[in-house]
C-alpha cells in the first residue's frame, strides 16, 4: 500500500496549458533569475564587509604596534632663557620688600584731623609737615599763659622799682643814722621794707620763670604734637587720615578712629626681608652677591647684597630671617611686594648686568661630535635633527648657548647610542 501511495505522489503534476506558457513575457523568466542572483550578491557583501574591516584594523594596528614598538623613548629638555642669577644661583628664596626706613606718623594726643597736606606718592623732605590736627583749645590757652606772663613781668618791674626805692631809703637813714640824726628804729624798718621787696621781687622772678615755662610748653605741645613732621626724607606710601577723623593713638580698631595719620618710607633704602632653611646657612655670608626679582616688575631684575643675617632662628619653621639689601633701586619698588632672591656664587656675577638674559639648555642634552658641540633638536612630529651649538659655559646642571639654539626649543637629554637624524622617537619623562 505504501509503494502504490508513493507511486501516486510521484505521478502528480500540474499540467500547463501552452497558451499560458505561450503568453508569459519573455523577459520576465530573465528577470525573475537575476533578481535571485542579487539576494545572493547582497547577502554575500553583509558577510565581506565586517571581515574586511576586521582585516584593515588588524593591519592598521599592527603597523602602529610596529612603529610605536620601534620609537626609542627619549626624555625631553627645553631652551629656556634666564639671567646669570637665575642660572648660576646658589640658593634661592622668596621675600617681601621692606624699606629700611620706615615709619607710621602719628600723635602723642588724641585730636581731629584739621588739615592734611600731602597725598600718596608724595616725596618729603625732614622736617616737612604732614598734617595738622585741631588745637583751637591750645590756642586758647597759649593766650592765657601769654598774658599771664605780661602781668607777671609787669609786676616784676614794679617790684624792682620798689626795691630800688627800699634800698635808697634803708641807705639814706643809715647815713643818718651814722651822724646820729635818725633813730634806730626808723633804720631798722626800712631794712625790713627792702629785705620784703627784695624776696618779693624773687618771688615774681620764679613766677616768671614758671610762666614762660608754661608758654615755652604750651607752643612746643602745637608745634609738635599738632603738626605732624616727616621724621626723614622718603615718599608718602599710605595715608591713614582724613580730614574730620580721630586721630587716637591708643585705638585698638577703627571704631576707637585711627593711630596713625601717614606711613613714610624710603624707598631708596629697600631691603628684602627672607627665610632660609637652617640647613642651607652653610651657603650664604653677610655680603653674598644676589639678583632680586620683583614679582610686581617681571622685566626687570635687581642687584643685590646680603646685608645682615639676623641672630635668632625661628624653631618652629626651622628658617633665619636675612636682609639682602637691593642695590639699584627704582620707583617701580614699594614695601610688601613679593620677591625672589638668588644668591650667587661669586662677586663677579654681582658686577654683570642683571638684567641681560641669556639662552641656557641642559648640559645633559649637550654631547661631543668630531670635536663639536651637538645636540639632537626634536620638532613638532616628534622627529630629531642634529644641531651643532656654540656653548659658553657649562655650571649648575645647565649649559649656556651663544648661538644654534632659540628659546623654546626641544632637545633630547642624555640622547641613546645610535640616534640618527631623521629618527622619530617617544617623548618620556625625565
Amino acid at each position: 500500500m505504501a509503494g502504490s501511495l508513493r507511486e501516486e505522489l510521484a505521478s502528480l503534476k500540474i499540467d500547463r496549458p501552452e497558451r499560458d506558457r505561450a503568453s508569459r513575457p519573455r523577459g520576465q523568466g530573465v528577470a525573475y533569475r537575476k533578481r535571485g542572483r542579487g539576494l545572493r550578491l547582497f547577502s554575500t557583501l553583509l558577510w565581506l564587509v565586517p571581515l574586511a574591516v576586521a582585516a584593515v584594523a588588524g593591519t592598521v594596528g599592527y603597523k602602529q604596534y610596529e612603529q610605536v614598538r620601534s620609537k626609542p623613548e627619549v626624555a625631553v629638555g627645553v631652551v629656556q632663557q634666564m639671567t646669570l642669577g637665575e642660572a648660576e644661583k646658589l640658593l634661592s628664596s622668596k621675600g617681601y620688600l621692606k624699606s629700611r626706613f620706615q615709619a607710621m606718623i602719628g600723635t602723642r594726643l588724641a585730636g581731629r584731623v584739621e588739615e592734611m597736606r600731602v597725598k600718596e606718592r608724595d616725596q618729603v623732605k625732614k622736617g616737612e609737615i604732614l598734617a595738622v590736627i585741631e588745637h583751637h583749645d591750645m590756642d586758647a590757652m597759649l593766650l592765657q599763659r601769654q598774658a599771664g606772663l605780661i602781668r607777671c613781668q609787669a609786676e616784676l618791674e614794679e617790684a624792682k622799682f620798689d626795691l630800688w626805692d627800699k634800698d635808697r631809703q634803708e641807705k639814706r637813714l643809715e647815713r643818718l643814722i651814722s651822724q646820729k640824726m635818725a633813730p634806730q628804729e626808723d633804720y631798722e624798718k626800712a631794712s625790713a621794707a627792702r629785705k620784703m621787696t627784695e624776696a618779693r621781687v624773687s618771688a615774681l622772678e620764679a613766677s616768671t620763670r614758671v610762666m614762660k615755662a608754661n608758654v615755652a610748653e604750651t607752643e612746643a605741645t602745637i608745634k609738635y604734637q599738632m603738626y605732624l613732621y616727616a621724621p626723614f626724607d622718603g615718599t608718602v606710601v599710605e595715608k591713614q587720615g582724613e580730614v574730620g577723623e580721630v586721630i587716637n593713638p591708643m585705638a585698638m580698631s577703627s571704631s576707637l578712629g585711627r593711630s596713625a595719620v601717614v606711613t613714610i618710607a624710603d624707598l631708596s633704602s629697600m631691603d628684602v626681608e627672607a627665610d632660609i632653611p637652617e640647613e642651607q646657612m652653610y651657603r650664604v655670608t653677610e655680603g653674598q652677591p644676589a639678583e632680586v626679582s620683583v614679582t610686581a616688575v617681571p622685566t626687570k631684575r635687581y642687584r643685590g647684597r646680603l646685608r645682615q643675617i639676623t641672630p635668632m632662628g625661628d624653631r618652629t619653621r626651622a628658617t633665619v630671617k636675612v636682609k639682602v639689601e637691593i642695590l639699584d633701586p627704582d620707583d617701580k619698588l614699594f614695601p610688601e611686594l613679593a620677591a625672589t632672591v638668588h644668591f650667587l656664587p661669586d662677586k663677579k656675577w654681582a658686577e654683570s648686568d642683571a638684567n641681560r638674559s641669556y639662552l641656557f639648555v641642559p648640559v645633559e642634552a649637550v654631547f661631543q661630535d668630531d670635536g663639536h658641540d651637538c645636540v639632537w633638536l626634536l620638532d613638532d612630529g616628534l622627529q630629531v635633527v642634529k644641531r651643532r651649538i656654540e656653548v659658553a659655559n657649562s655650571q649648575s646642571g645647565t649649559t649656556r648657548v651663544e648661538s644654534g639654539l632659540k628659546l623654546e626649543d626641544k632637545v633630547v637629554l642624555s640622547p641613546p647610542k645610535g640616534l640618527r637624524d631623521g629618527d622619530v622617537v617617544r617623548e618620556g619623562t625625565r
